[in-house]
């Protein structure tokens, strides 16, 4: 008997590989032919990339390139983004093969595959094109009567394949492995009570924090955890003021915060805690060392913070405890940044603006202006990749209540374009996606954000490692 093929996405994370344990459950062995499949975004080139039919990259946010324009000069590069693909593909099907081998361990067949481009059209067109007989992956919809919502991938699957899918829904124990920002945006997006921890070392930029994280505690309904950090080589009396002048800051809160003491080198001791007492967001602001530089300045024990801090981070900045006017900074492979940004516009009844920034490179050899905005329309029209990408940003914020034209495409490179952007506008908060698991951070579009905005910064943690 001829077995059935078994077609397995996986996405790297935990989370996706929950489908592994059911398959194993509900399939046995000898029946069928597991595919372990992962859909990718090609790798950032170190190389210039033609503008036709390949992926750019800005920043660390790739772009497709839609604009017709090819330079000669650029086909040298082709062998070199080629290998730098390959790369990738083998480090992506290193990966599966661990999984692969515990399946072919309990007796099954397993094939690996791994392709580059939209995860959800690929593995649509593979089911198409492959003899697939079913579908099993995990999905982070919630059931119930009349309420199905499913992740946008397993939804244009279930609609796309003429096969029968098995969808897992997560499980509490499968929630767990989310990513901080995965569980920042389900939270907000269910209306589930958040856990907040706010920082402060006595400081101006402390208290400035404070003041932030108590106006989104009682907003949201959530729990606040008073984390106040004092410097041992100051001694007992120093430590007590600071954390006296702390408590009367959260007075009017109920239920009343806790407040932990924390004595030692700030970084090392905000770090350790919120590791050991997971938290959805932790709020901070400049801490001793800034300084009495430029505005944007943060100093290194706030920027040793966002960059290891294994949770999302909220840097305050700026003169505003008020969040009224939030800047969404929409990457195409990132779309959690873009629903926390979303689920807290909701919750706070702030203005929201969706900004996704196309390459300078393409738009200047286009001979478009250095600034031009693109109308929606015009980027939906393409029909490229990137058009995909925005529909489904159309979808998400129709779900919060917001309608498409809260949506800017600009032309420019990724982080110059989102501080332009932020310097002209009176914005309260930019959302940016960590891009990076803690730790790697620096070079990042995020990275820029964080140190040269002149507004608070929600730090989107996107990745785990």
């Amino acid at each position: 008997m001829k077995k059935r093929k078994v077609l397995i996405p996986l996405d790297g994370s935990e989370f996706s590989r929950q489908i592994v344990r059911v398959v194993r459950g509900f399939l046995a062995h000898e029946d069928v032919t597991l595919v372990l499949f992962r859909a990718a975004l090609p790798p950032p080139s170190s190389a210039g990339a033609p503008v036709q039919d390949v992926d750019v990259f800005v920043g660390g946010m790739p772009m497709t390139g839609v604009y017709g324009t090819h330079l000669p000069a650029q086909e040298a590069d082709a062998d070199v983004i080629s290998q730098e693909r390959e790369r990738y593909r083998t480090e992506l099907r290193d990966a599966l093969r661990i999984e692969a081998d515990r399946l072919r361990v309990d007796g099954y067949t397993v094939a690996i595959e791994v392709r580059f481009g939209d995860p959800a059209q690929a593995i649509i067109d593979y089911v198409r094109e492959s003899d697939v007989d079913l579908v099993a992956m995990t999905t982070h919809g919630r059931s119930g009567l009349g309420r199905l919502v499913l992740g946008s991938v397993a939804e244009r699957v279930l609609r796309g394949v003429g096969v029968p899918v098995l969808l897992m829904r997560a499980s509490e124990e499968a929630e767990r492995s989310l990513t901080p920002g995965e569980l920042l945006a389900k939270n907000l997006g269910n209306g589930d009570k958040l856990n907040i921890a706010v920082t402060t070392d006595g400081s101006v930029f402390g208290k400035q924090a404070i003041a932030l994280a108590s106006d989104l505690t009682g907003a949201l309904g959530a729990d606040l955890t008073l984390l106040v950090v004092a410097d041992e080589r100051k001694g007992a009396v120093h430590a007590q003021k600071v954390m006296e002048e702390a408590c009367k800051f959260v007075q009017r809160l109920e239920p009343r915060p806790k407040a932990e003491p924390l004595v030692g080198y700030a970084d090392e001791e905000i770090l350790h805690y919120v590791t050991a007492h997971p938290v959805d967001l932790l709020v901070i602001g400049a801490f001793s060392d800034r300084g009495a530089g430029s505005m944007t300045a943060i100093g290194a024990t706030a920027q040793r913070v966002v960059q290891h801090a294994p949770t999302s981070v909220l840097l305050t900045k700026g003169r505003s405890a008020k969040i009224r006017r939030i800047l969404a900074c929409a990457a195409v492979d990132d779309t959690v940044a873009v629903d926390v940004a979303t689920g807290l516009a909701r919750a706070l009844d702030a203005q929201l603006e969706l900004f996704h920034a196309v390459p300078f490179s393409l738009a200047a050899r286009a001979g478009a202006p250095d600034a031009a905005v693109i109308p929606l329309d015009d980027a939906l029209a393409q029909g490229s990749r990137l058009s995909a990408v925005i529909q489904d940003w159309i979808d998400r914020l129709a779900r919060q209540g917001f309608s498409r034209d809260v949506i800017v495409i600009r032309r420019g490179g990724a982080p110059e374009a989102i501080l332009e952007t932020l310097h002209r506008g009176a914005y309260d908060l930019v959302v940016v996606g960590s891009q990076s698991g803690p730790g790697h951070f620096l070079g990042s579009v995020a990275n820029a954000v964080v140190r040269f905005a002149g507004q608070s910064v929600l730090v989107v943690r996107t990745r785990t490692e």
